[in-house]
């Protein structure tokens, strides 16, 4: 690893794409320009303050240049970890790529179940289809299912709330099966999405 990271057109095209992509990232951010003007005004009102507290105003231009040194040897410190990150992300995708690529001996072990085969051309058709040959069959998805029954059954009123959102004043013990119920919703919810980037990855291996 050592030596790819040391390889100069990973230097050559974080220079060539950084620009463009932070530039692209910041018109469509709102984020990013509400932290950097953020940080604009704290940078005005520190200088303020400086001049404030230092009577002598050659003393506080000074200490205003010390600061404006630190803060482009700061920006100095971020850039070369980005780039180091970004190095890193490179070679880790080589690494993934060999991973699941090497007990491929050739196209005729890949797998053609994947979106682009897929008849209806629908992804959420597919994604349900995955979800059926993947998910919904494995303990973890069985016992959190089998507890949402289980809630169900016990507390109608919440799954009246829970699902259909209506209003409907519940008891302290509904109020926490409520809570449960957005629990398991979310761990659903969380190996839907490790199904996801299991199911992209497996369309850019067998692409």
């Amino acid at each position: 690893m050592k030596k790819l990271f040391e390889e100069p057109v990973l230097d050559q095209m974080y220079e060539f794409r950084k620009d463009e992509f932070e530039q692209a990232v910041y018109e469509d951010n709102k984020e990013i320009k509400d932290i950097e003007l953020n940080i604009l005004e704290k940078a005005e009102k520190f200088t303020e303050y400086l001049k404030e507290i230092i009577p002598v105003l050659e003393n506080a231009e000074k200490a205003i240049e010390m600061f404006e040194n630190y803060q482009l040897e700061y920006v100095d410190s971020i850039e070369f970890w980005c780039k180091t990150y970004f190095k890193l992300g490179m070679i880790e995708r080589e690494e993934i790529k060999k991973e699941f690529l090497k007990h491929e001996l050739d196209n005729s072990n890949k797998d053609t179940d994947t979106f682009l085969n897929f008849p209806l051309n629908c992804l959420s058709e597919y994604i349900e289809k995955q979800k059926r040959k993947y998910t919904l069959e494995t303990p973890e998805y069985k016992k959190l299912m089998k507890r949402y029954r289980e809630i169900s059954e016990k507390y109608p009123k919440v799954i009246s709330v829970f699902e259909d959102l209506e209003p409907i004043v519940l008891t302290k013990d509904e109020m926490k099966a409520l809570v449960e119920l957005r629990e398991i919703d979310l761990t659903i919810g969380s190996l839907e999405k490790d199904l996801c980037f299991k199911l992209g990855m497996k369309e850019v291996i067998n692409f």
